[in-house]
């Protein structure tokens, strides 16, 4: 059974202030958006982690020994009016840029349709579902032991024919994000089932964004064990191009110093792949499980935050210049990726 509390979060700080004895699964809510219906889950290791169904089941925040650790920009307001991302948002049905629009002969129309975001070039970004109200949640329930321990939630979204969006991705299929907290791990899958007779292209992806408390963004450090470096054009559009770069480990330092930013495309991210990101006594893992064969990173220089982002295919995904996964009628896909937090 869920173990379910009620409890008022103030904006995006911490839930528990005090370690809770046993997972827990928490109605809560947010002063940013009060006609939301958050969900907190709740580890005894110190972690919590704030998803919130009614707005495009967004990660909206994360703590450890009560410490937000998530980005939180300009948060869960203004994502919602206008789909400026923070926490860790969904990108779907295609994450990051979309210049060609055919696949299978079918045309994905773009404009005047509900839902696109026009980049500074004019191109649709970040998909179509930011702060959708429409998730359903199937589970959430505190499990204290077994297989199955932590603390759960599920939800799912039909995006079909009756979608104001489905014209500016006409291909039907059903999305599952399934949320685990376990100890000081928060595990996130994704699964795209194809609901009709015409295969799905594969192209969603997360954004989250990370930033350590207790230290200044010079002084943190980020290991990179991503090394296809996909070249890009003057709209942040891959060329084709690929270049091989050495294992990373680098301390960002001060940008305005000659410090380090980031705004990179990788593919070929093997399984199990992980980067960690250290500041102020706190390390974040992030771990590309499965599914996720192409990673952005970026940290740009005007914000102390750094996004690991795990996507299922590159920046505009139906050029054919990289491969992407094709999900046939009937059949299902999932990605994974994990997060996991650490004192140093």
């Amino acid at each position: 059974m869920a173990t379910t509390q009620t409890s008022t979060l103030p904006a995006m700080s911490d839930v528990a202030e005090s370690k809770a004895q046993q997972y827990e699964v928490r109605d809560t809510t947010l002063e940013a958006a009060p006609d939301t219906h958050p969900v907190t889950l709740v580890s005894p290791d110190g972690v919590t982690a704030t998803f919130v169904p009614d707005a495009g089941m967004v990660g909206a925040s994360a703590t450890f020994e009560g410490e937000e650790f998530l980005g939180q920009r300009a948060g869960i307001a203004a994502y919602r009016e206008s789909g400026k991302t923070f926490g860790i948002p969904l990108l779907a049905p295609w994450a990051n840029r979309v210049v060609t629009t055919e696949f299978d002969g079918v045309d994905l129309q773009l404009d005047e349709t509900p839902g696109v975001h026009p980049d500074a070039n004019g191109l649709a970004i970040h998909g179509l579902l930011a702060g959708c109200p429409d998730w359903e949640v199937t589970r959430k329930e505190a499990v204290q032991s077994g297989e199955d321990e932590g603390a759960w939630l599920v939800a799912t979204l039909k995006f079909d024919e009756s979608r104001p969006e489905f014209p500016a991705f006409p291909f039907a299929h059903q999305l599952t994000i399934s949320v685990r907290l376990k100890g000081r791990k928060l595990t996130v899958s994704t699964s795209l089932e194809a609901i009709s007779d015409r295969r799905v292209p594969v192209a969603f992806g997360f954004h989250p964004y990370f930033a350590p408390p207790g230290a200044d963004r010079q002084d943190w450090t980020l290991e990179r064990p991503l090394t296809h470096h996909l070249l890009l054009d003057d709209r942040s559009v891959p060329t084709g191009e690929v270049e091989r770069l050495p294992v990373g480990l680098d301390t960002l330092g001060d940008p305005a110093n000659g410090g380090i930013t980031y705004d990179d495309l990788y593919d070929e991210v093997a399984p199990g792949t992980k980067v960690w990101l250290e500041g102020g006594r706190m390390r974040i893992t992030f771990d590309y499980v499965d599914g996720y064969d192409y990673a952005v990173l970026y940290a740009p220089a005007d914000a102390p935050l750094v996004a690991i982002e795990p996507m299922t295919a590159p920046t505009d995904p139906l050029a054919g210049k990289f491969p992407i996964r094709v999900v046939e009628p009937g059949d299902k896909f999932t990605a994974i990726f994990a997060v996991s937090v650490e004192r140093t």
